[in-house]
């Protein structure tokens, strides 16, 4: 039999590349979104797989809401960006398998491919699920909830929230990338590309991913004490202090910076010839 994967949030642009993913591998996908919800016990009875797909801020109100009319055979899975506290809510209000997901990517990617989605577990059997996500071509990545969450306070924390600052302070400033990129490197160019990536997305998703819990704040604001010890470091002209620290994070680092260094001369030498192309 046909298995029914239902979707909570799947109109928006991440449940809608997923149900296009799923229906085309055969499955038979629907949505329950906000205007659905007098209708949830009919609309997520008969699922084998309820996926939350809804903003950061939401999801934990929704795995509360959604507990109770799910069978017991059911899968409860998340795509949300913190792993560690919905996984707990989904342990807690559902006593089937629970799933843990959390694709790294933006609902806009033409390609699964190199696309990473992790799994975070969670209990039971939900094997399908992982198979039916390699078999679109997406490479999935196991990690435990805890883990997933401190490397994203740097991924998705500091690194958003520090893109975040520079373009608000290039604004702040009247210093247009445009301008800025016909003057830079092949380097800084991507950069500014990169920076220009993101703020040609959602505002709200990006203020719920950086702001999304009080330990992702937390870190942020220390890499903001860090970052400015050393900008007192270099006022008191401690040069040879920075050189230490660049050549001790360096050794480190280890073979990543060399590794590094090829990667993106070869990234550079394609995405410059591109992008000169079509802003020209």
């Amino acid at each position: 039999m046909q298995k029914l994967i239902t979707i909570i949030g799947g109109y928006g642009q991440m449940g809608l590349l997923f149900t296009k993913l799923w229906q085309q591998q055969g499955f038979n996908v629907q949505s329950l979104d906000k205007d659905d919800w007098d209708n949830a016990s009919t609309i997520l009875q008969n699922s084998d797989l309820v996926v939350i797909c809804v903003p950061i801020n939401t999801t934990l109100n929704i795995i509360n809401q959604v507990g109770i009319h799910l069978k017991t055979s059911t899968i409860l899975a998340d795509f949300t960006s913190v792993k560690t506290e919905p996984i707990e809510a989904m342990l807690k209000v559902h006593t089937g398998a629970v799933l843990g997901l959390h694709p790294m990517f933006g609902p806009t990617i033409e390609n699964p491919d190199k696309q990473v989605v992790i799994n975070c577990g969670g209990r039971g059997d939900y094997q399908w699920v992982i198979n039916s996500i390699s078999q679109m071509g997406f490479m999935v990545t196991d990690m435990d909830a805890k883990t997933h969450d401190t490397a994203m306070d740097f991924i998705q924390g500091i690194e958003h929230f520090s893109t975040f600052v520079l373009g608000s302070f290039l604004k702040a400033n009247n210093q247009l990338p445009d301008n800025l990129f016909s003057l830079a490197s092949p380097i800084y160019q991507t950069k500014l590309a990169l920076m220009g990536r993101i703020f040609d997305q959602d505002a709200s998703l990006y203020a719920d991913i950086i702001a999304s819990d009080k330990t992702r704040l937390d870190k942020i604001e220390e890499y903001s004490k860090y970052f400015s010890n050393w900008i007192a470091k270099l006022q008191l002209a401690k040069r040879d202090e920075f050189i230490d620290e660049f050549i001790a994070t360096r050794k480190w680092m280890g073979e990543f910076t060399h590794h590094s260094q090829i990667a993106t001369d070869e990234f550079l030498e394609n995405f410059t010839h591109k992008y000169t192309k079509k802003i020209t």
